[in-house]
């Protein structure tokens, strides 16, 4: 069968062959992913002992500036919001939130968000992928592209393989066909991560899985359906998945579990770093590889050196003295000779030391991993508006870095994740919002306004002042409840096109620009008392308690005495002018 040639050619040419990006330069992002895996391990291709049978340290200096972006990009499933552009559709926006935050929370996909925001900074590249219920974080150890040079994956097609149990097998059972043939002839008990890796022995079966998305002829797939038909020259997109694919090229035991037309690719892609002729972007792993490698090299040219310099050797002319001080002397011995001890010191230290400050400032700069933005301290006699302003500039790279993210994570929520919530909440009569109090301050708004309209005849005339006092004394008994039981009806949710939002403020970051344009205001303006009140503001933001901090007390003014025989002015009147 065609498919299963192709499947193994194609599997065959990623995991062994390279691709030419420009002339004399050769990639292949197997060999890439594998080396990006000793770094994330802190593992020596060739062991951890060098020539000379010394052992090698790992000074590991990428996982705290991966730590680092992960922190300062601030991410949490909160960022995630549904919206509406009518204004009818309030309640039901407030209902699709808060069964959001719960969805989130409870299928543990917020958890997958959170690992692929760590993926997309260490390794530069995340692919999700469309499945029943939501979506799952796709192994790029197992991701073959027949076009490396793509610049998204709707330029290539794509395989994946996959491990599976029985179990997980015989859950497709409806789905998938040949099931129990690739029980009955496909099990392996040889486990490999990949299909470049060795082999271990396991007691429980495992199943090899291929699945192809992307353009196939039209003859594969109408062959890999069990049809006759079909133009060679027409190419349709399809997904097609098989097992028992060996890179041996025998056919026996080969089965087709699925294959039909699609309309388009099930996966939405994050890449961290800039389009280079190749689809596998740099991550901070790829980007620190020559620096991670220079810097176990000085680490451990600085240990051995300290542990030859941290000998204690002496030299006599006693011939006494044998050999070793320690084995040669007892308690008492009275020598004949000078004892001298030996200065050891280790030759070029300082220039290491020197090397390693300044493949560390390389690695800052090429990470954005200042000391403002990891959280040290900055040098003693920083101004406060100084760090607040370096703050803000070394996160200008974090914003640009939320907007790439925010864009495949709204295209995930809205096009896979709300569709599933929708359904769900279209089967359900009622709905409680609770454990989430901005939501729930915002749903009592929405009553406390419904019930001062229908009630404005019996409140009868009254200010402004006094309305927003009604509302808040209606809303305090509201808040009084910590959870609101909304009841559905049939036609509750007809017409209802929500939008999604992923908003990433980053409170680190927002707090720095405030404090900036605090600080601006704070030496513009003149006038005492706004200064003051711009001060306290600030230190509030900070989380200083003001209350608690001695203040000074004011003297009350006395009142001016006005000079006799001399008019008191009126307010408004002007004073006449003399010639």
């Amino acid at each position: 069968m065609q498919v299963f040639k192709q499947i193994e050619n194609e599997v065959t040419a990623y995991t062994e062959g390279q691709i030419e990006i420009f002339d004399g330069y050769r990639f292949s992002q197997n060999k890439l992913i594998r080396r990006i895996y000793y770094y994330l391990n802190q593992i020596y291709p060739k062991g951890k002992l060098d020539s000379h049978n010394n052992y090698k340290y790992w000074f590991d200096i990428i996982a705290p500036r991966v730590d680092s972006e992960v922190k300062n990009i601030d991410f949490d499933s909160k960022d995630i919001k549904v919206y509406s552009n009518s204004d009818k559709d309030n309640v039901r926006v407030l209902i699709s939130n808060a069964y959001l935050s719960k969805w989130l929370r409870d299928t543990g996909q917020g958890d997958k968000i959170n690992d692929a925001v760590e993926q997309g900074s260490s390794w530069g590249n995340v692919v999700w992928k469309k499945v029943k219920g939501g979506y799952e974080l796709v192994d790029l150890t197992n991701f073959y592209l027949t076009n490396q040079t793509a610049k998204t994956l709707e330029d290539t097609d794509v395989i994946e393989r996959h491990k599976l149990t029985q179990a997980e097998l015989r859950a497709k059972n409806g789905i998938w066909k040949n099931i129990e043939e690739v029980i009955n002839n496909c099990g392996n008990r040889q486990f490999t991560a990949t299909t470049t890796s060795s082999t271990n022995e396991i007691q429980t079966p495992i199943y090899e899985v291929y699945e192809r998305n992307g353009e196939v002829s039209e003859e594969t797939l109408f062959e890999a359906q069990g049809r006759k038909g079909g133009k060679p020259d027409k190419y349709v997109i399809a997904k097609i998945i098989v097992s028992g694919i060996e890179n041996t090229g025998k056919m026996e035991g080969k089965y087709v579990l699925f294959a039909e037309e699609t309309k388009d690719k099930p996966y939405k892609e994050y890449h961290r770093g800039r389009y280079q002729g190749r689809w596998w972007r740099v991550g901070i792993v790829e980007l620190l590889m020559d620096i991670q490698t220079r810097s176990n090299e000085i680490g451990n040219q600085i240990s051995r050196g300290l542990e030859w310099a941290s000998k204690a050797i002496f030299k006599t002319k006693d011939k006494v003295i044998a050999q070793n001080l320690l084995d040669d002397l007892t308690n008492g011995d009275i020598i004949k000779g000078d004892i001298s001890q030996i200065e050891l010191r280790m030759q070029g230290l300082d220039q290491l030391m020197a090397d390693w400050n300044r493949l560390m400032g390389m690695a800052d700069k090429l990470t954005n991993s200042y000391e403002v933005v990891t959280g040290e301290t900055l040098p003693s006699g920083t101004p406060f508006r100084l760090g607040a302003m370096m703050n803000q500039n070394a996160n200008k790279l974090f914003n640009y870095i939320r907007e790439k993210l925010t864009i495949s994570l709204g295209d995930i929520v809205e096009e896979w994740i709300l569709p599933e919530i929708l359904r769900d909440l279209k089967v359900e009569e009622m709905v409680e919002i609770t454990g989430d109090e901005d939501l729930l301050v915002r749903y009592y708004e929405v009553l406390v306004n419904t019930w001062y309209i229908k009630n404005l005849l019996v409140i009868g005339p009254h200010t402004q002042e006094e309305a927003k006092t009604i509302k808040d004394l209606k809303m305090g008994e509201l808040l009084k409840d910590k959870q609101a039981i909304i009841k559905l009806q049939k036609e509750f949710w007809t017409g209802f096109k929500p939008r999604a939002m992923v908003d990433i403020t980053g409170e680190r970051v927002a707090l720095g620009a405030e404090l900036e344009s605090l600080a601006t205001f704070i030496e513009l303006e003149q006038d005492p008392i706004r200064r003051t009140a711009l001060i306290e503001m600030a230190m509030s933001k900070k989380g200083i308690d003001i209350e608690k901090l001695p203040k000074t007390e004011v003297q009350p003014q006395q009142p001016q005495q006005q000079p006799q025989g001399q008019p008191k002015q009126m307010a408004g009147q002007l004073q006449p002018q003399t010639k």
